[in-house]
């Protein structure tokens, strides 16, 4: 019994001694595989880190690009306001006209581009100076824009000469003459200058008209107004409401046109056409 204990005692011994290395082996296997998981738990958690803090930098880039966009923005808002006060504050320099000019000045006054055309025909670019004293030619010129240095100075040229001819003549153009309301020549149909009774035949049919003349802007201008469609006495008034308009005079109520003839007697007969105002324009 003895024996067999001990024989007992010494497997159990031997078996022990043989599952020690495996054990051994065993345990750091574990410990190995653990050593590794901590590394990469190390590892993930330090790039996890640096992910975080480049995200971190790169949100405080854009807000400081963005920062600077405002601020660059408001400098050069404040920058435009600043040159719109310095334009606002600055002193209107004023042209002193010498006193050797200023009899010239007073005979140009108002006189504008009367008498003056401009003319572009062809190779001809020039202002064209045609100067008038009762309806006829005191002076004609031509001022070139190629000869006087251009479009302006050739103009100015232009001005300066026909102010030296009105002057020099004694000439008040008719937009500057203080006459009475109205001014009666006997060369005119109506009795008053500038309108005139027009008859016409065209295309076998008989064309009556009352027509103003008037200058505007250095030309001459023609309004005319049918018999037909206004009455005779009503383009009458027409016309010399254009006229009186054009020359910044009031229009006189007393005026009343002349007598038709007797041809336009019967021609108004034929047509129904009244004498007196059909239609007068507002």
């Amino acid at each position: 019994m003895v024996k067999k204990k001990q024989i007992k005692k010494q497997v159990k011994k031997k078996q022990l001694k043989s599952k020690a290395p495996v054990k051994k082996k065993v345990v750091a296997k574990k410990k190995a595989v653990a050593k590794k998981a901590v590394a990469r738990k190390a590892v993930a958690k330090k790039a996890m880190a640096k992910k975080v803090v480049a995200k971190k930098k790169a949100v405080a880039k854009k807000k400081v690009v963005a920062k600077k966009k405002v601020v660059a923005k408001k400098k050069a808002v404040a920058k435009k306001k600043a040159a719109k006060k310095a334009v606002a504050r600055r002193p209107v320099t004023k042209k002193v006209v010498s006193t050797s000019r200023k009899p010239a000045a007073k005979a140009g006054k108002g006189l504008g581009l009367t008498y003056i055309t401009r003319m572009d025909h062809g190779n001809t670019h020039g202002w064209w100076v045609r100067v008038y004293k009762d309806s006829k030619p005191v002076e004609s010129k031509l001022f070139s824009d190629g000869v006087h240095g251009g479009k302006l100075k050739a103009k100015k040229m232009a001005q300066d000469h026909r102010d030296l001819v009105v002057k020099k003549n004694k000439i008040v153009p008719v937009h500057l003459r203080k006459t009475r309301e109205h001014s009666v020549d006997k060369r005119s149909t109506s009795g008053v200058v500038g309108v005139t009774l027009s008859v016409a035949e065209k295309a076998g049919s008989l064309r009556v008209h009352w027509s103003a003349r008037f200058m505007d802007k250095g030309r001459q201008r023609n309004v005319s107004f049918s018999v037909r469609k206004y009455g005779y006495e009503g383009a009458f008034r027409n016309a010399l409401k254009v006229r009186f308009t054009a020359i910044g005079r009031s229009l006189p109520r007393s005026l009343k046109p002349p007598a038709p003839s007797k041809m336009l007697e019967r021609w108004m007969k034929k047509q129904n056409i009244n004498l007196d105002i059909n239609r007068v324009t507002r």
